[in-house]
């Protein structure tokens, strides 16, 4: 099973917003329920950083893209984001109830 992990640091001053915003896509994912999609956004203790964790269940097609919630979230990412993202796949070696399979 491969996860995907995005890295992303928020400029100065943006941070209550894009924290708002990843509640509100939160809270559409949570009324929607997509299928086949685990997916978490973290934020780093004391810092201005984002760790997304995502995982799609293999063939599943992602729903993202088709929510409008989603689309607009992401026309807003770049008055929000300072640099470039980090992505990283990741190899889950060990899981407890965290990912779909291999738990």
């Amino acid at each position: 099973m491969s996860v995907t992990m995005v890295r992303q640091k928020v400029k100065d001053g943006r941070l209550d917003e894009a924290e708002a915003a990843v509640r509100d896509l939160f809270a559409t994912l949570n009324r929607v329920r997509p299928e086949g999609v685990r997916y978490a956004s973290t934020r780093v203790n004391g810092e201005a950083t984002f760790v997304i964790l995502f995982e799609l269940a293999d063939g599943a097609p992602d729903p993202r893209p088709h929510l409008p919630e989603y689309q607009r979230f992401v026309e807003r990412l770049k008055d929000w984001v300072d640099g470039p993202p980090q992505i990283d796949s990741l190899d889950v070696v060990g899981s407890y109830s965290l990912f779909g399979s291999g738990e």
